[in-house]
C-alpha cells in the first residue's frame, strides 16, 4: 500500500509541475514548442518509488500505464515507434479531461514529456505530440 501510494504521489508531483522538461533541438517542433531533449530522460537513473518529487516520472511501462490509469483514468489512444527503439504514447481520458505523453527509451524505462487538461474526444492526438515539441 506504501508503495502505491508513493507511486501516486511521484506521478502527482510529476504531473503537477510538467509540461515540458528542459529542451534542446532533438525533433522540430511547430507553434512555438520547444523541442524535447530526449538524451535528458535517457540520462535519468532514478525511477518508480526512488524518484524525487522534482523528477519527472519514469518507471517500467506497466507501472506508468497503471499509475495513469488509476489516477487518472487514462488509456493509451495514440502509439507510434521508432526503429531506434524509441516509443511514444498518448494517453487521454475523456472523463477526467487529461492527457499525457510518454516516452519510452530503448532501455524500456518510460517517461513523462508531457501532460495536460481540456482532452475532449474530439481532441488530436497528432497535436499533442505537437504541442510537447515532438513532431511537425
Amino acid at each position: 500500500m506504501f508503495w502505491k501510494m508513493t507511486r501516486h504521489m511521484a506521478l502527482a508531483g510529476a504531473m503537477t509541475t510538467l509540461t515540458v522538461w528542459p529542451a534542446a533541438a532533438v525533433m522540430p517542433a511547430d507553434r512555438g514548442a520547444e523541442p524535447v531533449d530526449l538524451a535528458y530522460y535517457d540520462s535519468i537513473t532514478r525511477t518508480g518509488v526512488d524518484q524525487l518529487p522534482t523528477d519527472p516520472y519514469c518507471a517500467n511501462p506497466e507501472m506508468l500505464g497503471a499509475d495513469l490509469g488509476e489516477a487518472y483514468g487514462e488509456e493509451v489512444i495514440l502509439s507510434s515507434s521508432r526503429s531506434d527503439g524509441r516509443k511514444f504514447d498518448v494517453w487521454a481520458s475523456d472523463q477526467q479531461g487529461t492527457w499525457t505523453v510518454s516516452y519510452t527509451r530503448p532501455d524500456g524505462i518510460a517517461c513523462v514529456i508531457g501532460s495536460g487538461t481540456g482532452w475532449t474526444g474530439e481532441s488530436s492526438a497528432k497535436a499533442r505530440l505537437i504541442e510537447v515539441g515532438l513532431t511537425r
